[in-house]
């Protein structure tokens, strides 16, 4: 069996109250950005990467963090996908606040179909595209925002 140590974030303005996420190309569904850790890096380090790489945005990882010797920050979640019976994806789950200006994403045709700032309502909408996992988490992020 093939296992993936992926991360992904969950982006959100707290101006705004606002979640940006992305219409995955293969998947069809609006999810977070994120995607596979590469070799030598972090779970943190590639949750920045892929956010930039997916959103042209800069972002700060935001939560709890350990105690200072390793100064990481608490993921929101730990998350086992199955890909395929064969391929699966343990991810990594953060959140993270803008850096940037947040009109100033990019989208990334290679990899996705659209990009977008969503209100917790509108995710929730029983005809939104997404999973029930993003929906839960923007749900637990959005209500408890002392984490960002």
């Amino acid at each position: 069996m093939e296992k993936h140590f992926c991360t992904t974030v969950y982006v959100f303005s707290p101006a705004s109250e606002k979640f940006l996420l992305i219409k995955h190309k293969k998947l069809g569904k609006w999810m977070e950005p994120g995607g596979h850790i590469e070799e030598n890096e972090d779970p943190e380090e590639a949750a920045i990467r892929e956010t930039l790489e997916e959103t042209g945005l800069h972002v700060k990882l935001v939560g709890e963090r350990y105690p200072e010797e390793t100064d990481y920050i608490r993921p929101l979640a730990l998350q086992k996908h199955i890909i395929k019976p064969d391929h699966i994806h343990m991810d990594i789950a953060y959140v993270a606040v803008p850096i940037d200006n947040e009109s100033e994403i990019i989208i990334n045709d290679r990899e996705t179909d659209g990009i977008k700032w969503f209100s917790l309502e509108e995710i929730l909408d029983d005809n939104f595209e997404t999973f029930d996992d993003v929906k839960f988490w923007c749900k637990e992020i959005r209500n408890n925002m002392e984490l960002c």
